[in-house]
């Protein structure tokens, strides 16, 4: 499966603020859950999961986030890609108590595990190119990220 194919347009938000981590998975939980792609239950299993076992990584020196919930709470498979005009901290997925500020999340929505592997593998090969990470990072038109990531 690649990236393009299960990235939501309606769940691309670029250039955002938010105060914390929970209150970032309220607002992808709110929207996913109004699209009917998840169950009320996401942005809890979100805020639950990241606890035990983070996902913030660096590359480039841009800080990226990769969260996501078990299946049980998905009803439709997706991925919301959210940048940060200012970046929130989240904890390393090599060490939790190392804090890195993210300014790019991917959001995964998923119905199978092995998707979910794959589409890390996927997410973390496209996050090594750095010319990628900086036009992310400065994109301000949805249909240009689309059309960016396609295909990935």
């Amino acid at each position: 499966m690649e990236v393009s194919d299960v990235l939501n347009k309606k769940l691309i938000f670029l250039n955002k603020r938010f105060n914390s981590t929970d209150e970032l998975f309220d607002f992808i939980g709110n929207k996913a859950t109004r699209l009917g792609l998840s169950k009320d239950s996401y942005a809890s299993a979100l805020k639950e999961r990241e606890l035990y076992f983070p996902t913030a990584l660096e590359f480039n020196n841009i800080g990226v986030a990769i969260p996501h919930a078990d299946s049980g709470h998905i009803n439709n498979e997706f991925i919301s890609l959210i940048t940060l005009d200012e970046p929130i901290e989240f904890s390393a997925m090599e060490d939790s108590d190392r804090r890195i500020k993210v300014s790019i999340v991917f959001v995964l929505g998923l119905l199978k595990a092995n998707d979910q592997l794959a589409t890390l593998q996927a997410i973390m090969q496209l996050l090594q190119e750095e010319n990628t990470l900086k036009y992310l990072m400065d994109a301000n038109n949805v249909d240009d990220v689309m059309n960016s990531l396609n295909g990935i």
